[in-house]
Formats: structure tokens, sequence, C-alpha cells
């Protein structure tokens, strides 16, 4: 029997996979006496698998000092094409590997198993405690430690056993049989988690000679049923999977075992999938004619309750196997080796400090940590494969809905469904963190695991206020009271309180119906556009001057890539639905869903911060010329039928808004978003400051002009604080003021703008605490509700917005999670 070297803690590691090596390279640095028992005869054999590397794992192989010898051996990847089954696009090229790379420092590789195999080895410097032909057969566990047997007759003594022995591990049926009588339903449930619903094809082709591929291309092929995956490699070497959906679900005892003919006869079924398409291109028929190794398995998937059991512990595809269509399975093996090995350290470290070796129950504690720490990213790995893998599939109606519609505009469908995985990995924690590690502009934060944001049920009714203010906008806005009133005024011909007899404009568009309801909206705008009110009109006048700021602020959140696919891209229907309902009716709507959707851990990659600048640069241009210049003309224009015309025509506004926006976005400007998000992902923080503080001045400006007109004395606080109570607050509600018309309209806007603007300055509140929960707030929470409280009197709601908006904007731009492993953060 091989005992223990003294008083060292000891480990017996079974099998020599990649989760196995990498634990024997951990603990060998982390000076852990270990000792690695493999069944086959070599280490690294070549089994004709291929394996994906991700900068999840690509970190701890650099903390290992494997990354450099791995990265040469393996193919980086450049685009991702997604393909339906005659190969043609559905959706643009995806060159996200890049955007990864600049995210987290480390590129995207793909390669031979057997490569990455030998990669780790090397980083292992004493090799005599890696043992082949050693097959576990038994294992005998006592209170003292635990003895592993081979069927060579040879046993070794550890204080743990860790079965990284694969799916089928001989370690976890072990710990099954020893467990069984204490945790009979967990072990009853593990037994029969292991699923196969497809299997797979792999195989490595050499002297592909095609014009449309070429080296760093992986293709995806999206069919009903079936589905295959390329890579593509130097020198004509592809690495390729093809994979089809069985008839049933198997299950442990009942998985199909296939032979060389199953694999011919799985091309002979599916060799017509379109890798590429046209002349030149590929099927994966033509793949098979230049296959040198290949091998056809089904797919299990596992989520397994039990990882562990007194000494006896597993990792990798023992407790968690995923399929293979995300890539991750042997990274998560790695990243779940590292979560036991710093687990396994701290345990050696108690024993060196106190001189006395781990109870079995300081031992299961301990390797309870370990599960508790790595299982929710671990299974999170396996659902997303699993996802995926029906997707890819077309497995449902919602697959190929999603194909069909969804998946063309998830331009990188790839990055966002594996950034929180990358960034949240674990690392190895007695090693230093490489460089290369802290300089990306999504940094690693080990508190991204639970999903973005957290639970979307909480932030809901943590905004329950915003959206309670819709209602409470619907009720005082009501206009239902005083539409014959309006009705009224439309129909009597000439505007009210108008000594010239100006006729009321009844038709613009010449459709009848709506020029009819044009018109009714109009006779709300009169007291103030006419100046039969003066307060009202000056109200009026600055209320949409601060829209400005609003829109432009709406106009640059839709073109937000972290907007993307939400109702933040449709600012134009959110305002549309504003001049039906009100602006302080649907305002609140927006904050609510904005709040709800995006997160700020949504923005923890810079990138996602960015807007598209051949969107967001347009957006000022179009708010100016389509929304203020109507709008100021309905107000000033010498003629006062002429005025009637331009309301006509800003009651659109959100129509020519966006065809301006359009207009200007192709003729003026390029599409950079390509390289912005790799190499500029703050290019437009300069154009948004200036956009967003341009108007913001203005409408800083135009409150001023609208106190200072509704003073009637001369200087002092006191009369700039009736100016403000007289102009723009609220003197009753709208329904009070039924009996006049004039009353009733110039308490709705000023209604309308306490809505509009105080959701918004909530919405900003509630943005702030999402950064102040992340240590983004350096300036605390109180000072900054003071000072935008201060603001509000001080420049107006529009100015006070643009400026909390811009500050925010800062933030993003500039920190990061208080959890980030940054260079700054690290020293």
């Amino acid at each position: 029997m091989d005992g223990t070297k003294g008083d060292r803690f000891r480990v017996v590691i079974s099998g020599a996979g990649v989760a196995g090596l990498t634990l024997a390279s951990a603990l060998e640095k982390a000076g852990v006496d270990y000792v690695l028992l493999e069944r086959r005869d070599e280490v690294a054999p070549q089994i004709g698998a291929s394996i994906g590397i991700f900068p999840c794992s690509a970190r701890i192989l650099d903390q290992l000092g494997a990354w450099k010898d791995v990265k040469k051996l393996c193919e980086p990847l450049q685009v991702f094409y997604s393909r339906n089954g005659k190969g043609q696009l559905v959706a643009t090229p995806d060159r996200s590997p890049r955007l990864m790379q600049a995210r987290t420092g480390y590129g995207s590789a793909w390669g031979e198993r057997q490569n990455l195999l030998k990669g780790i080895l090397g980083s292992i410097k004493d090799r005599s405690r890696i043992l082949v032909n050693k097959k576990v057969v038994d294992v005998k566990h006592d209170a003292d430690g635990v003895t592993v047997i081979c069927d060579d007759g040879s046993s070794y003594r550890a204080d743990l056993l860790v079965g990284a022995d694969g799916a089928y591990s001989k370690t976890r049926q072990k710990m099954w049989e020893l467990a069984e009588s204490e945790k009979p339903e967990i072990v009853r449930s593990d037994k029969d988690r292991m699923t196969a619903e497809h299997n797979c094809i792999f195989g490595i082709a050499k002297g592909v000679d095609s014009p449309k591929i070429k080296a760093g291309d992986v293709n995806t092929t999206y069919d009903i049923g079936r589905c295959a995956l390329t890579i593509i490699a130097d020198n004509g070497t592809v690495y390729w999977f093809g994979q089809e959906r069985l008839g049933r679900t198997h299950r442990v005892g009942d998985m199909p075992r296939y032979t060389d003919d199953d694999a011919r006869a799985f091309i002979a079924r599916n060799g017509d999938i379109v890798i590429v398409p046209g002349t030149g291109g590929l099927t994966l028929a033509d793949l098979w004619a230049k296959t040198v190794t290949f091998r056809l398995v089904p797919i299990e998937e596992a989520k397994f309750n039990l990882w562990h059991w007194g000494r006896i512990a597993c990792a990798g595809d023992s407790v968690h196997k995923a399929t293979p269509n995300l890539g991750l399975g042997g990274n998560s093996a790695i990243e779940t080796a590292a979560a036991l090995v710093n687990a396994i350290n701290r345990l050696a470290d108690a024993q060196n400090t106190t001189g006395r070796r781990p109870t079995v129950a300081e031992i299961d504690a301990a390797m309870a940590q370990y599960q508790r720490e790595r299982v929710v990213r671990a299974m999170g790995v396996v659902d997303a494969s699993a996802r995926l893998t029906r997707l890819q599939n077309m497995r449902g109606l919602g697959a190929k809905l999603f194909v069909k519609f969804v998946r063309p505009r998830l331009t990188e469908f790839l990055p966002e469904t594996l950034s929180n995985t990358m960034v949240g990995a674990a690392k190895l924690d007695f090693l230093p963190l490489p460089k290369t590690s802290l300089t990306g502009t999504m940094p690693f934060n080990p508190t991204m695991n639970d999903g973005v944001g957290g639970s979307k049920l909480h932030r809901m009714l943590f905004a329950l206020p915003l959206l309670a203010l819709v209602f409470i906008a619907g009720s005082v806005m009501d206009a239902t009271p005083v539409g014959h009133l309006a009705a009224a005024v439309r129909d009597g011909g000439v505007i009210p309180s108008i000594r010239d007899h100006v006729p009321i404009l009844r038709s613009f568009y010449h459709i009848p119906s709506f020029d009819d309801f044009l018109a009714l909206v109009n006779t709300f705008f009169y007291p103030s556009m006419f100046g039969t009110d003066p307060a009202a009109r000056r109200q009026m006048i600055s209320f949409i001057t601060d829209g400005a700021v609003l829109q432009t602020i709406w106009h640059f959140e839709s073109a937000r890539r972290a907007s993307l696919l939400t109702p933040m891209q449709l600012p134009n229907f959110f305002s549309l639905l504003g001049q039906v309902l009100g602006l302080g009716v649907v305002a609140p709507v927006y904050c609510f869903l904005h709040y709800l959707l995006t997160p700020v851990e949504l923005f923890s990659a810079l990138d996602r911060r960015l807007t598209n600048t051949r969107v967001s640069y347009a957006s000022l241009p179009a708010v100016l010329l389509a929304y203020l210049l109507p709008f100021y003309a309905l107000c000033f224009w010498p003629n006062l039928v002429g005025r009637q015309c331009w309301l006509f025509l800003w009651q659109l506004y959100p129509v020519w808004l966006a065809l301006v926006r359009w207009g200007v976005s192709k003729v003026c400007l390029k599409e950079t978003m390509d390289m912005d998000k790799i190499q500029r992902p703050l290019k437009d923080l300069n154009v948004m400051k200036g956009y967003v503080g341009g108007v913001s001045v203005l409408a800083a400006g135009v409150w001023w002009w609208a106190v200072l007109g509704g003073m009637q004395q001369a200087g002092g606080l006191a009369a700039v604080l009736t100016s403000v109570w007289n102009t723009f607050v609220p003197h009753g509600l709208p329904s009070w003021s039924v009996g006049s018309f004039e009353r009733f309209a110039s308490e709705f806007l000023r209604w309308d703008q306490v809505f509009a603007f105080g959701s918004h300055l909530a919405w900003l509140a509630y943005l702030f605490w999402d950064m102040r929960k992340v240590g983004m707030l350096g300036e605390g929470m109180l000072k900054t509700v003071i000072l935008g409280a201060v603001l509000v009197p001080l420049v107006g709601p529009g100015a006070t917005l643009g400026i909390g908006w811009l500050f925010r904007e800062h933030i993003l731009a500039t920190r990061r999670h208080k959890d980030a492993l940054t260079l700054e953060s690290v020293r």
C-alpha cells in the first residue's frame, strides 16, 4: 500500500482527463501531495476528439503556466457563421471572438483534445505522481482516510479521493454505494439523472481544400432534427461535428453504443447537410471523405446532486455533463477543478497551521462549500448547452421561430450567451492573476454567477412605484370630462379669446377623420400657443424644450448595444403614444421597462454601454429638425393660422423624427460598430456630452426665461419662487377646472410635465441606486438625491435630467463593479 507521506494532506485523483490533469497541476503548485491514477496506458491519447478553449478556462491555464503552450497548438477562432440546412446564412457573420478577447484579454481557440492534455501535462514538473494502467476497482472508506484499490492489486491511501473519471465515473458509483444508507433519496434520484436525446459524430478531417473556408471560421448549420458544426484550422484541417435527434430518451443502462458501421450509416442519412454552399462549398459527406479519425457517441446530459460524501468528491463530467453544442464542457471541468483545489488547499493550510489532520466532518464541510461555489455556474452551463442543442436541432415551434426571426437579429448571439459564463469563472485563489486577465473591457468578476441583474421579479416589485405613476397620471390627466368643451372649441370656427377672430384650421392632411382628431387635440394647446394665458404659454415652451432633452436621451438609449431586442429600441413608439395619451402617462411606462430590462450588471462589458454611432449621432439633428423647429414655429410664427399648420405638423413629430434620423444616419454617417465595440467602446461619449449637454443648456436657458417672465417684481428669491409656483406648479387637479376649458388645458399641461419629468427623475434615482449596490456610486445616494433636488428649481427638470443622465454615463464609462478584477482592484 502506498501510504500518506509524513503529515502532509494527500489526495488521490482518479482519471487523467481534462479535470484530472488540471487538478494535478494545481495541487502541485499549491504544494499539496497527490497521486493521479489513469486506467489507460498513456495520459494524452488520440481519440479523435477536439475541444474549445474559452476565456473562463484560459485564465486558469494561464495561472498554471499552460496557456502559452495550449494556445500554440490550437486555432484561434475568428468568424462565426450561422446557416440553415441548405447552407444559407440566417444571420450576418459574427466576429465575436475578437470582441471576447477585447472583453476578457483572452481569445477563443479550438484544437485537438490531445493537445490540451499535453499542454496541461507540460505544466506539471513531477511526472512521477502520474501513474498509468491503474484502473480503480474498489474504494475503502473509514474515519482516518480513504483507500483506493486498482485492478493490478496496488492500493493508495489518502485523505481525499477525487473522481475525475468522466460521465460513467467508477468513483461516483462507489460514492453512491457508500452514501446510499445515509442519503437514499438523493442517490436514487442521481442514478436516473443521466439521459441522452441526441447522438453526435465528431471527427477530424485533413487536406480539405475549399476556396470558401479559411482558418478560424466556425460554421453552424441549424436543421430540423439535426445540426452540424465545423471549425476550420490551418493546412486544410477541419474539426467537425454532426448531430441528430434520437427517437426517444435514453437513460443509464439503455445508452446506445455505436460501431464504425453506425457512423457510416449516420453519414448516409445526414451527409447532405450543407456546411458551405455553392461551387467549391462543402457538405458533411465531403468532410467524411477527408476524415482521418472519428467517433459516434450518444451525448449525455446530467446534473447530479451528490458531488461529495465523506472523503470522496467528484469533478468534471462526473457531476455535470453538458452537450457539446456550446463548447463549454471541458472549460467547465477546468473551472470545477480549480474550485475544488481551492477547497483542498484550505484544508491543507488548516492542517499545516494546526498540525492536525482534518476530520471527515471537516472535509465534508469543505467539499460542501466547493459544491456551493460551483453548482450554480456548472448547472447553468448544462442548461444553456441543452437549450442550444435543441435550438440547433430546431426542436419545436419555438426553436423554428427563433432561427427564422430572432437569430437574424441577434448579431452577437454567442458572446452574449457566453459573456457572464466567461467573466464569472472560478480562479485559483492561491496563485497570482495574470496581467492579461486584468485588462479587458469586461473584467472577470466572481459575483457574476446568478444571471444578469438578479431576479426580474424582484426588480419589477421594486419598481412598482413607477408603474403606479402610470395609473395615477392616467386618472389625473383624464380629458374625458372636457371632451365636449374641446369639441365645442374646435367646432366653434374661431379661436376663443382672440380679438381678430382667427379661424380654426380643421383640415391639414386631408384625411377627414384623422384631421378631426388632430384638430380636437390641438385645442388643448390654444391657450399656450396664442398667449391667452401667458403663464401657461411660458410653461408649455419650457416643457417642450425640456422634452428635447428627454427625446435625445431616449434616442441614445435606443441605439445602445444593451438595448438590443428590448422596447427601448422604439423611442418613437413611446413618443407617439405620448402624443395621444399624454407624455406624463407614457413616460412612467418607459422608465419602468428600462429599469426592469437594463440592470447595471448588463453594462459590465464596456462595449454594452456603447451606442451605434450611425444612429445615435443622428439623434440631436433629428430632434432639432423634427421636434424643436416645428414647435418653436407653432409658438412664434407671425401668422396665427400658420401657427396652426405648424401645430398639425408637430403633432406627428415622432413620425418625422424617425424619418429624419433614418435619413441623416443613412446619408451622412457610416456604420463603424464592428470596430467601435472592440477598439473604441468610448467613441460616443464626447458626442453624448455635447448633444445632451447642449440641449440641457438650452432647456436651462428657457427655464429661466420662463421664470423671469413670470416675476411680478424685480429680484429676490421670493419673487423667483413665486414665479416658479405660478408658472410650473399645478394649482389643482384638471378636473377641478371642468367649467373652464382654458384653465383645464393649462393644468393638464402642468401635470403632464410633472408626471413626465417626475417619473424620469425617479428613474434616475433607481439607476443610481443600482450603481450604489455594486459599488460604482462613490458619491453616495443621499448626496446624489440632494444634488438633484437642488438642481430642479435651479435649472429646471429637463436640464436636471440631462445632467443626471450624463453623470450616470460617466460612471458607466469609467467605473467598474466593486468585485471586478482589474489592475486597480487587484493592487
